[in-house]
């Protein structure tokens, strides 16, 4: 599978399955990791397209695609990729409850496939999820919409830029461009094989996804849950990307190792670091943390966090074992703004712009980016002043994120507009720094600054690791005095609550791409800063 073979446009894709004969998807059934060659992915890609033109699915068809992460999805999406339909990716949890009817009347689907729990009940416009053999059900379109333009070929949701849920049109000519420039950040190898850990609903992950095929080698598909650890192991995956979630685990188990074995192993790895060429360094640092190395499958070359910020100390961990980790920045709306590379790397920052002279920062400080060719056109379904608040006249896309450049052209983003504190005392407070000041203690897990609203005060929720004792409160305390040393006294951090619960996706404090939820975490937690405790348990 040479790399010089990669496919020339979207449309090449399905074609290329068959040329790349040594190439695979690999997914779970339950709790086995299946190997499907990418032949057998295009004979199925093929039996469903018949299948759907049957239908009367054909170019232009509007359909949508609801259901997790599987093999069913991954071929579905590329048979509807293939015939030139527009698809319409919804997100499982945020459209939780939500009848299937209703959805595909809300997005003008003229079809839905979804999950087989999400069809009971549903009209002759919704099908299943399958690649097995026809069940007999007849499909019967709906109506067709408002056609979209004529390069738009995906409808994907996204929080976006103000934190509501909105359906964004993407654009074919604008992902075919970040998939070139990909490889050339990023280089890849015929023996690569990418892990997609995110719904494949989120515009990004089907970006790599395509990349795996594009560039001809193996794609492992799973959703974010306690079987990640096991598909890393025996997938063995060279390249990852995800939220900073991810990679904290690492820094948590380094974390709860006693203090005696942390020491010399922070001071071997400076040692290695600053006196063995790269070649000998990698080898050294592999074998002295191995057991990390082994955690992520032994085989990782390109580790990409994004999404939400990385902290400066996940970053140095996985710096002292050797593993390849790069931050990188991007928002559904504009695609990928800025990344860090093994050629170009700046801890901290999100790295250089994409494209040269895309990013600039407004008088306000807000992040504002324009691809040559615009990823989106815009939103699908939203009034025009709330478009318009994004996709800006002058042609510039405002992120609804705050950032700076370093003079060497890195980009670093502070935090997000929507999240500033305002208090009553008309001050703002950017929530960001003050977090990863505070979690610059490795006791703890998480901190989410509150205020303005309702609140009187500010105040922060500290999360604590499971192995930190119950004295690491103590300590966040005073470094939490001491950031108060720093700041107005109109904005000084008033209260702190300590807790021991874990922010997950199940107790909804995160996201469905594990981003904190802060409306969930202060409506959680609102009450015990009230009432001044010191601990949640």
């Amino acid at each position: 599978m040479p790399a010089e073979t990669r496919a020339r446009a979207l449309a090449d894709l399905v074609p290329r399955l068959l040329e790349l004969e040594d190439g695979a998807v690999h997914h779970l059934v339950g709790t086995e990791l299946v190997r499907r060659p990418y032949p057998e992915l295009y004979a199925d890609v093929r039996r469903i397209q018949e299948r759907l033109k049957d239908a009367g699915v054909a170019a232009g068809t509007r359909v949508g695609l609801w259901g997790g992460n599987s093999y069913a999805w991954v071929a579905h999406e590329l048979a509807l990729l293939d015939l030139g339909c527009v698809t319409v990716t919804l997100p499982s949890a945020e459209f939780a409850g939500v009848p299937a009817d209703e959805l595909a009347e809300r997005y003008g689907l003229e079809l839905l496939l979804a999950d087989e729990d999400r069809c009971a009940g549903a009209g002759d416009a919704v099908a299943p999820l399958t690649t097995g053999p026809p069940d007999g059900r007849k499909i019967r379109l709906r109506p067709s919409p408002e056609p979209l333009g004529p390069d738009v070929f995906s409808v994907v949701f996204s929080s976006g830029t103000t934190g509501a849920v909105k359906a964004i049109q993407i654009s074919r000519a604008a992902t075919e461009d970040c998939l070139a420039e990909f490889a050339r950040h990023h280089a890849f190898r015929s023996d690569d094989r990418i892990l997609v850990g995110l719904p494949l609903a989120t515009f990004q992950q089907r970006i790599m996804l395509y990349c795996a095929l594009w560039y001809g080698f193996d794609a492992v598909i799973v959703d974010p849950s306690p079987l990640m650890l096991m598909v890393l192991k025996r997938a063995r995956p060279t390249i990852m990307g995800g939220p900073p979630a991810f990679y904290e685990l690492l820094e948590n188990r380094f974390g709860s190792r006693p203090a005696y074995l942390r020491t010399p192993l922070r001071a071997l790895s400076r040692v290695i670091r600053c006196t063995l060429p790269a070649g000998a360094r990698r080898r050294a640092l592999a074998l002295v943390f191995r057991q990390a190395h082994a955690a992520y499958g032994g085989r990782m070359r390109l580790m990409l966090s994004g999404s939400a910020p990385l902290r400066a100390s996940t970053a140095e961990v996985f710096a002292m074992a050797g593993l390849p980790l790069f931050q990188l920045y991007g928002l559904t709306e504009s695609g990928f703004i800025a990344w860090n590379s093994p050629a170009a790397n700046r801890v901290g920052s999100v790295g250089r712009p994409v494209f040269p002279g895309s990013v600039r920062i407004a008088p306000d400080g807000e992040i504002l980016v324009r691809w040559p060719r615009p990823q989106s056109p815009g939103y699908l379904g939203e009034p025009p002043e709330v478009e318009a608040a994004t996709y800006r006249p002058d042609g510039w896309i405002a992120t609804g994120d705050l950032g700076r450049f370093d003079g060497d052209g890195y980009l670093y983003v502070i935090g997000r507009k929507k999240d500033v504190i305002i208090t009553r005392a008309g001050y703002k407070i950017a929530p960001s720094p003050i977090e990863q000041r505070i979690l610059a203690d490795p006791a703890a897990a998480q901190a989410v600054l509150l205020g303005g609203g309702d609140l009187g005060y500010v105040g922060v929720v500290v999360a604590l690791r499971a192995h930190a004792p119950d004295e690491a409160a103590d300590r966040i305390g005073r470094r939490v005095a001491g950031i108060n040393a720093d700041l107005p006294a109109a904005s000084e951090i008033h209260r702190v609550l300590f807790t021991r619960d874990e922010f997950t996706r199940e107790n909804g404090l995160m996201t469905s791409t594990l981003k904190i939820d802060r409306g969930a975490v202060a409506r959680r937690y609102a009450g015990s800063l009230d009432r001044g405790e010191r601990w949640s348990r």
